[in-house]
């Protein structure tokens, strides 16, 4: 690898004990995870990668790790500690951001203590509403007061770092719930908060019952006023809104998902996981087989994980990287950091397009202090 020497690790768990019926993620429902057996399978993927000529050896800077799912908070803590340690010692880097996704449920001071032990020191609890029928309706297995306590319980047990995953636009959810919800999770007072459009995924239950034609999801009109009413709470709290979907408190933005639309590179490591290698003009995507039994048989044989890759050319990576800068409002495309990737000036490749973009409000281009405008 050249180019950027920073890299984030992402770990996908991709089992849970109940599939949410709105889900399409690679995650799978089981009476019990196979901790022991994934977390053997894990750590080969990942010496695979990181050693000898594997396509992330070299001094590497580690940014952040993030465990997410599915529910990573199935596993217990001794089998996140042995994932922390193998990525913290083979990178470079000083205190990494080590963030654990968390469902509400099956979290208490003993649990927390022990993630915290095992060098997680962002958490993020997928609260998703504090209104009980919202919850119900989700196919959420724990109800609002869970929500709560899972939080008050992770302060407690000494996390200084915890976001919230907030979800609107629930089929008979009102403006009204909405805002119930935004005021809570401010009384909370996070660090960082996640608010998510709920999209209706083909092939899901949620599809069946709420899908096109069926008459039954609320409106996009309704939908665009609970995105305003998240802005003004959250602003009016003192959050930023540095992407589309995230709120953070000054200096608490996620750096793991920063990195993701920065263009930073990251190795995903188990099934359904995706890692991205970048370098000056160019990309390449790689991503692994999503069944996690053929996962683990592939592993436990020396087979690759890998189900398929793209790589991107430079008109490719150079469209995903002004996709990507334009999804963050709080910071936008920084020109300088363009031309030192790609060698070429934004405002000059798409000149017509963004004027016709600014003309309509829909992107502004100032002086910003990376070397260049922003838009």
């Amino acid at each position: 690898m050249d180019g950027k020497k920073e890299v984030g690790v992402y770990i996908h768990i991709p089992f849970c004990s109940h599939k949410c019926p709105y889900c399409d993620f690679c995650s799978v429902a089981v009476s019990e995870a196979p901790e022991k057996r994934y977390v053997g399978c894990l750590l080969r993927e990942f010496h695979a990668a990181v050693d000898g000529e594997g396509p992330f050896g070299g001094p590497l800077e580690l940014k952040s790790i993030y465990v997410g799912g599915g529910t990573p908070s199935i596993l217990s803590p001794s089998s996140v500690k042995p994932l922390i340690e193998a990525v913290r010692k083979t990178f470079a880097g000083t205190e990494p951001e080590v963030t654990m996704e968390a469902n509400p449920g099956g979290l208490g001071p003993e649990r927390l203590s022990g993630y915290l032990a095992a060098g997680v020191n962002r958490i993020s609890i997928g609260a998703q509403s504090f209104v009980e029928k919202d919850l119900e309706t989700l196919g959420r297995t724990h109800d609002a007061r869970t929500a709560l306590e899972a939080f008050r319980e992770a302060r407690r047990a000494g996390f200084e770092n915890i976001a919230l995953d907030l979800i609107f636009g629930i089929p008979g959810q009102s403006l009204a719930d909405w805002e119930t919800t935004l005021h809570k999770a401010m009384e909370l007072h996070p660090e960082h908060v996640s608010v998510y459009n709920l999209t209706i995924e083909e092939g899901t239950p949620f599809d069946t019952l709420y899908g096109k034609g069926k008459g039954k999801g609320l409106a996009e009109e309704v939908e665009l006023e609970m995105f305003g009413r998240a802005r003004e709470i959250f602003s009016e709290g003192g959050y930023v809104h540095y992407e589309i979907s995230n709120y953070s408190l000054e200096g608490r933005m996620s750096v793991h998902n920063s990195g993701y639309w920065s263009g930073r590179s990251y190795l995903g490591l188990g099934a359904g996981a995706h890692s991205y290698l970048g370098r000056p003009g160019w990309g390449k995507r790689l991503w692994n087989v999503e069944d996690p039994w053929a996962y683990m048989t592939g592993m436990e044989k020396g087979a690759e994980a890998r189900a398929g890759c793209e790589e991107l050319g430079e008109k490719e990576a150079m469209l995903e990287a002004i996709m990507l800068g334009l999804r963050m409002p709080g910071m936008g495309l920084d020109v300088g950091e363009f031309w030192a990737r790609f060698g070429k000036d934004p405002r000059t490749l798409f000149s017509g397009r963004l004027k016709a973009l600014e003309e309509r409000g829909l992107v502004r281009c100032e002086a910003g202090g990376g070397g260049g405008a922003e838009g």
